[in-house]
């Protein structure tokens, strides 16, 4: 086992050499990627996310709902993240802003109903609910196409904004059996909101009158849905070093209630009137079933003593529009004293070729805990710009995140 989950974590790199291709052409799409985004507790992302089998930690539990088992005292915790991201085109030479947003990232409460003389059969049954912002979709990319630089005859111009959120609100239960084996079940109530807007910009040395003109074209969806989906876990921990946990989370399913418009405008420079032409459509509204990606998890934990663990995990997610996207993730966390534990982590996926560094700090109290943690991402996608059949290249992303966790034991 050990030996298959680090031929996944080295392997899964070659799997995807050549960075995904995105066809921005709607909403459906950025559902499928939204799972590329990493939020949660200070020591989740400390540790990478590689706690499908470590537990104990309420980000876990959403991965794993059997780590809630863990748990041996109730708990109330909370976080709160922030983000700096950054977009560019390679070869474009446009100036690069940064994007920050802020945000409450979760929030749970864990009822933890123990018997501490029992070392055989039920141990404890423990019931977790919680909200937690599952995503925070952000992608601002600029294109230039054409035969001309920007602002000249035959040049075109693509921008294409997208933002959203994914929030949960979950309820989850959890068995311990003898110390030996958990197992856990989870029901995620989701809501989505979702906006992409496209804008194009044309020089046409001459339209279908043979007119010289600048051509502008401005489209916008937006959408909210509500859904539901499941999650089951289980962890085994057959002697005292190791745990192997598995977990497979359902497609949440809902029905999305899109509404789009757009706004063409043709200005002509030269002409002596009628030089401005604007049509703004109507309001074209829509509802369709959305389903998030089906995702599915295996890790190995190994740990010494009080000292310190080795986390690894693999992650595999499927979504009709992108296919199968690989993640390999692994952790360490180390005791510095009695108290304090430290954390890095390294994580690849194939779905935009992201790759993840983190690091993280925790004060681990009886009765407080609080943590620190840092993780810079960065990755590489080819953007084809479908909708209005042009615009291409190759655009970057870079992002910092910053997490800070309180909880409280009792």
């Amino acid at each position: 086992m050990l030996g298959l989950i680090v031929l996944l974590v080295l392997g899964v790199q070659f799997s995807a050499s050549v960075a995904q291709t995105v066809h921005p052409y709607g909403l459906a799409q950025m559902v499928a990627v939204s799972d590329d985004n990493m939020s949660g507790t200070a020591r989740f992302i400390g540790l990478g996310g590689a706690m499908t089998a470590v537990g104990g930690d309420p980000t876990a539990v959403k991965q794993n709902p059997a780590g809630l088992g863990i748990y041996r005292h109730s708990q109330f915790s909370i976080s709160g993240d922030g983000s700096f991201s950054r977009f560019s085109q390679d070869g474009l030479g446009l100036p690069d802003p940064w994007y920050s947003r802020w945000h409450l990232s979760q929030a749970s409460y864990v009822f933890a109903i123990t018997h501490p003389e029992r070392v055989a059969g039920v141990v404890s049954n423990n019931i977790m609910i919680s909200y937690a912002k599952r995503s925070d979709i952000m992608r601002i990319i600029t294109l230039n196409d054409g035969s001309g630089t920007a602002d000249t005859p035959g040049s075109i111009r693509t921008n294409i904004d997208e933002y959203g959120y994914r929030h949960d609100a979950d309820l989850h239960y959890a068995m311990n059996i003898s110390n030996r084996v958990y197992w856990g079940v989870g029901l995620t109530l989701e809501w989505m909101q979702l906006r992409q807007t496209i804008n194009r910009r044309e020089y046409m040395s001459a339209d279908k009158r043979g007119r010289a003109c600048e051509y502008t074209l401005s489209e916008n969806a937006t959408g909210r849905t509500v859904g539901v989906g499941g999650t089951i876990g289980l962890i085994a921990h057959p002697v005292q070093a190791v745990r192997i946990g598995l977990a497979v989370e359902s497609p949440v399913v809902g029905r999305m209630r899109e509404t789009d418009y757009y706004t063409e405008k043709f200005y002509y420079p030269t002409a002596s009137s009628d030089n401005v032409l604007v049509y703004d459509s109507p309001d074209y509204i829509s509802r369709w079933q959305v389903t998030t990606p089906l995702k599915a998890s295996a890790g190995l934990g190994l740990q010494w003593r009080n000292h310190g663990l080795l986390s690894m995990q693999y992650d595999m997610q499927y979504h009709k529009l992108i296919g199968v996207a690989h993640t390999a993730r692994v952790g360490v966390e180390a005791a510095i004293t009695n108290h304090w534990m430290i954390e890095a982590g390294y994580n690849y996926s194939t779905l935009y070729a992201r790759q993840r560094v983190s690091m993280g700090v925790n004060y681990m109290g009886k009765w407080l805990r609080a943590g620190l943690a840092y993780a810079y991402s960065w990755s590489k996608g080819q953007v084809i710009d479908s909708v209005n059949f042009t615009g291409q290249g190759v655009y970057n992303t870079r992002e910092n995140k910053i997490v800070l966790t309180f909880q409280w034991n009792s």
